[in-house]
C-alpha cells in the first residue's frame, strides 16, 4: 500500500475504528460491484460509520484533506454513480444507522434514518396497520439514503408522488460536516425555506442524508390488478386517461411493457407463466387499490368501457393473489 494510501486508512481507522474501515480488495468488493458490472474501479477505502458524530468527523476531514467520499446506500443503482471512477474516492455506507426511530400512524409518518432497508419500512408501516407507498424491484436491497437521494419514484408514483412528495423532513450531515435537523412532521408546513427538496433528489452532492420522516397511508382493503393488451404507447396513453376519470386517486399502477420482456421471462423461467390474456406488441399493468369501504369492481368497470370504445381486445385481471404476484413479478424483473 502507498504511504499516503496507508495514512488516509490511519486517519480513518482513527475516526471510525478499525473494524469500520475496509481497505483490502477482498472486503470492499461488496461494495464495489454494482448490478450492471460496468465500472471496475477501486476505492481508497471504505467507512461504514456507527453513528451521526462519526460521519461527521469523517466528513469534517474530507473537507480538510479535500479527499472525495461516495455516499452508498444498498447498491442497487444501474448507472454507477454509487462507485468510484477515479481510484481516490471513499466510499461512505451508512448500513448501520438503520433505526426506525418512530412510528405516529394517527399523524401519518414514520422517522427512519438512511441506512434502513425500504422493505423493512414497509414492514413496519404494514405493522401499523398503514402503507409507505414507494415501491421499487430493489427495494430487499435498496435503502431509505439511497431512494431519497435519487428521488426514486416506484410503482405507485400516479397516486402517491415520488420521494420527495414522501418525505415531510429530512436530518442530514452537510459538506461542513454541520448538522443540519430538519426532520419536520408536519403536513403542512409553510416556514422559511424547505432544504428538504433540495437535499432529496441531490444524489449526496450536498450531503449525506442520515435520517428523514416519511408519510404513511392507510392500507388498502383489496386490490383490483389487471394485464390489458394495448396496439401502442399512444393508445395507452388515452386508456391511462380514462381509468384516472374513472378511478381517480384510486388508480396506483399503471405499468407499459413491451410483449419483449414477457417473452424473454418465460423463455428463462423467470415466471411461473404468461401473465397476459393473449399476444400484443404492448401491454399496460394496471392496478386499482380499494380503500376500506370502497366499491368493487372499478377496474372490470374500466375495461368494459375500454372495450366499448375500440381503446382494448383484451385483458386478464388477476383473480387470485398468485395471479396478482405473477403480474408484479413479470414487472419488477423487466430490466433484468
Amino acid at each position: 500500500m502507498p504511504k499516503k494510501a496507508d495514512s488516509i486508512v490511519a486517519d480513518l481507522e482513527n475516526i471510525a475504528g478499525p473494524p469500520n474501515v475496509l481497505h483490502d480488495s477482498a472486503a470492499m468488493a461488496p461494495f464495489l460491484t454494482e448490478p450492471r458490472k460496468r465500472f471496475h474501479t477501486a476505492a481508497a477505502a471504505v467507512v461504514l460509520p456507527r453513528d451521526i458524530n462519526t460521519l461527521q468527523k469523517l466528513v469534517g476531514w474530507a473537507n480538510e484533506k479535500r479527499l472525495p467520499l461516495i455516499p452508498q446506500g444498498g447498491n442497487t443503482g444501474l448507472v454507477g454513480a454509487q462507485v468510484p471512477l477515479s481510484g481516490s474516492e471513499i466510499i461512505v455506507s451508512l448500513r448501520h444507522l438503520n433505526k426506525i426511530r418512530r412510528i405516529d400512524a394517527a399523524a401519518g409518518y414514520m422517522e427512519v434514518e438512511a441506512g434502513l432497508i425500504l422493505q423493512k419500512a414497509h414492514e413496519a408501516a404494514e405493522g401499523a396497520d398503514m402503507i409507505f407507498p414507494l415501491t421499487i424491484a430493489s427495494q430487499g436491497s435498496a435503502t431509505i439514503g439511497g431512494v431519497l437521494s435519487t428521488n426514486a419514484g416506484g410503482t405507485q408514483v400516479l397516486s402517491y408522488g415520488n420521494a420527495r412528495a414522501l418525505c415531510l423532513g429530512v436530518e442530514a450531515v452537510m459538506a461542513d460536516s454541520a448538522l443540519y435537523r430538519g426532520l419536520s412532521a408536519l403536513h403542512k408546513d409553510n416556514t422559511g425555506y424547505d432544504l428538504k427538496d433540495l437535499l432529496v433528489g441531490a444524489e449526496g452532492t450536498l450531503g449525506f442524508i442520515t435520517a428523514a420522516t416519511l408519510k404513511l397511508f392507510p392500507r388498502p382493503a383489496a386490490f383490483e390488478t389487471a394485464w390489458i393488451n394495448v396496439a401502442s404507447p399512444e393508445v395507452a396513453l388515452d386508456l391511462l386517461g380514462q381509468l384516472q376519470v374513472r378511478a381517480g386517486a384510486t388508480l396506483t399502477a399503471f405499468e407499459l411493457m413491451p410483449r419483449l420482456g414477457i417473452d424473454i421471462q418465460l423463455k428463462h423461467k423467470m415466471i411461473v407463466k404468461d401473465p397476459a390474456a393473449s399476444i400484443s406488441p404492448w401491454y399496460v399493468m394496471a392496478e386499482i387499490s380499494q380503500p376500506e369501504g370502497g366499491r368493487p369492481g372499478i377496474l372490470s368497470d374500466c375495461r368494459e368501457s375500454a372495450f366499448e370504445a375500440a381503446l382494448i381486445d383484451n385483458a386478464a385481471i388477476a383473480k387470485s393473489l398468485g395471479e396478482r404476484e405473477n403480474m408484479w413479478a413479470t414487472r419488477e424483473q423487466m430490466s433484468h
